[in-house]
């Protein structure tokens, strides 16, 4: 990014963004819990996931709207939001039956975000986090939650989801890499 006012620019639209996002997943909670489809635990548990994502990202639009021109700020602003979103799918995933569960997807969110930075280092700890987290939250569940799958399975789904993460990283690397 050339400047600090660019960078801010790129918060400020990353946390509107995740005002959608939190939007989407209380609405998911909301709808899933009028037809019953999961249990009153897990539905406190992802309004309080809800919650954490809407008080990061509000934390973060707000120190975005400010007038500094500090890149390093803002870089901080979109890691916070970077582990949220780790966060959140993993929370995920865990919440749906572990490797069985279709919220793999939510660990392109992060990957997304760090591309905005334009660092090929930000993109691929990015990645390389999301694959860390899916891993184990994965693993955890399968070890908690004994007899839901097969290890190899198990290790097939991590493997693959592992490596689209990365080939995901590789691809938004190539597309804003600067020209040589």
């Amino acid at each position: 990014m050339s400047s600090g006012s660019d960078l801010r620019a790129a918060t400020n639209r990353l946390a509107r963004w995740h005002f959608l996002y939190t939007a989407l997943f209380a609405v998911q909670i909301v709808v899933y819990d009028a037809w019953k489809l999961i249990e009153p635990a897990v539905v406190l548990r992802r309004w309080i996931m809800a919650a954490l994502l809407l008080i990061v990202t509000t934390t973060v639009w707000y120190m975005a709207r400010g007038r500094a021109n500090d890149n390093s700020l803002y870089k901080r602003l979109i890691f916070a939001l970077i582990v949220i979103d780790i966060a959140a799918a993993s929370f995920g995933i865990y919440t749906q039956r572990g490797m069985a569960s279709r919220a793999v997807m939510l660990y392109s969110v992060p990957i997304v975000v760090a591309s905005v930075l334009k660092s090929r280092r930000a993109i691929f700890t990015a990645a390389l986090l999301s694959v860390a987290a899916y891993s184990t939250t994965a693993v955890a569940y399968f070890v908690l939650n004994f007899n839901e799958g097969y290890k190899i399975e198990l290790y097939g789904e991590v493997g693959f989801y592992s490596v689209l993460m990365l080939l995901l990283a590789s691809l938004l690397w190539s597309a804003i890499r600067p020209k040589r």
